[in-house]
């Protein structure tokens, strides 16, 4: 759905390479923000893999999610999240 994903989350090379994504909204994310079965999914590795994305951002918990309607983009959230930007 995001334009990029970053290298981080490439988890089978395309024949092109690359981290290119569907581009269908404008914002990538950086998901399971401090999830216990994931240690390295910490709110500084997310601002680290966010300076290698061109566009906006969002690094977001297990409790939060982004609704994109007629292009407006909200963020539901009863836990943690942080916004990104270029």
């Amino acid at each position: 759905m995001t334009p990029r994903i970053g290298e981080d989350f490439v988890g089978w090379n395309p024949p092109a390479g690359g981290d290119q994504a569907l581009g269908i909204v404008d914002f990538s994310i950086f998901p399971h923000v401090d999830h216990e079965d994931l240690p390295t999914n910490t709110m500084a590795n997310a601002e680290r893999w966010a300076s290698g994305i061109a566009n906006p951002s969002y690094a977001i918990d297990d409790q939060t999610a982004i609704k994109v309607a007629e292009g407006a983009v909200e963020v539901v959230s009863e836990g943690h999240w942080r916004l990104f930007t270029s």
